[in-house]
């Protein structure tokens, strides 16, 4: 997801300063003036980003690599006025009957969106979500994240993945209960646990955890990205329910769930590529 961190906790307190003063109309030119010059120093992003236009049929201009980075950047302040002003954001869920109609899920998240604004896209839903994690945000910038007033809903908990073996029990104890487990399919946390799928034109890598996960515990999969669709509007979007085939071996259904999951991701960058937040040459790692 990241561009290289080159903001700090002064930064962020900044511009979360300049919001509770003159709001965020008023912060919005900032960030974007902000974006422009990350936009001007990331050259390394600049070039790995025009692969992936071409894969979904965007024009390169560096005025449209700005867009993005802005994009990217709205979507990174928006996680830090949730901590403090939640209920000032408007959630539009798109398929959200299919994703009601059970629980006892694995949720498929992937770095296109704000993922991080899944608190508050399912604040309102009466069911428990384990979402596992392994961000690297900057020490000083995640405690300031940890220090900010938290209303955020209590039925969404973290699983740190870099808790090793603590983190797989808290996996499946989550399942056990009956609650969702969410997980990120875009970055593989083993090099070794991969399935190809063909993702935009390209045999690409996808964590195969999730679906193998899915597998064994015989639940269903289902997609859900959570889109920035305007100032403090989200939209949460969820894909029909990928289901299990436990008559077939478990390495083909995983791979029948992993296109299905990539041929979904792959409509909603088609809709909204301003909303790929991997800003590396992807398909060479």
């Amino acid at each position: 997801m990241w561009i290289k961190q080159r903001g700090n906790q002064l930064g962020y307190k900044a511009i979360l300063t300049i919001y509770k003063i003159i709001g965020y109309r008023g912060t919005k030119p900032i960030i974007w003036l902000v974006s422009f010059f990350y936009a001007l120093i990331t050259k390394n992003e600049r070039e790995a980003i025009k692969d992936y236009y071409q894969r979904v049929g965007v024009s390169y201009s560096f005025m449209y690599y700005v867009s993005h980075i802005n994009q990217f950047s709205l979507s990174l302040f928006d996680r830090f006025v949730t901590k403090i002003d939640p209920d000032s954001f408007d959630i539009e869920r798109v398929n959200l009957s299919k994703f009601l109609d059970d629980k006892n899920r694995v949720l498929a998240l992937s770095h296109v969106g704000n993922w991080a604004n899944t608190f508050v896209a399912f604040k309102y839903e009466n069911r428990t979500i384990h979402i596992t994690a392994d961000e690297k945000l900057k020490e000083s910038i995640a405690s300031y994240e940890k220090s900010l007033k938290h209303q955020n809903s209590s039925n969404i908990k973290v699983i740190n993945l870099q808790e090793g073996l603590k983190a797989s029990i808290e996996m499946v104890q989550a399942l056990k209960a009956g609650d969702d487990l969410a997980i990120m399919v875009d970055r593989l946390i083993d090099s070794s646990k991969f399935v190809e799928v063909n993702f935009l034109n390209s045999p690409t890598k996808f964590n195969k955890n999730p679906f193998e996960i899915a597998y064994n515990r015989d639940v269903d999969i289902m997609g859900v990205t959570v889109i920035r669709s305007g100032d403090k509007k989200y939209k949460v979007i969820f894909s029909d329910p990928i289901r299990v085939n436990k008559s077939i071996k478990r390495e083909e259904s995983v791979a029948i769930m992993a296109e299905k999951y990539a041929k979904y991701l792959e409509d909603i960058l088609h809709e909204y590529p301003k909303q790929w937040f991997n800003f590396y040459k992807f398909w060479e790692s």
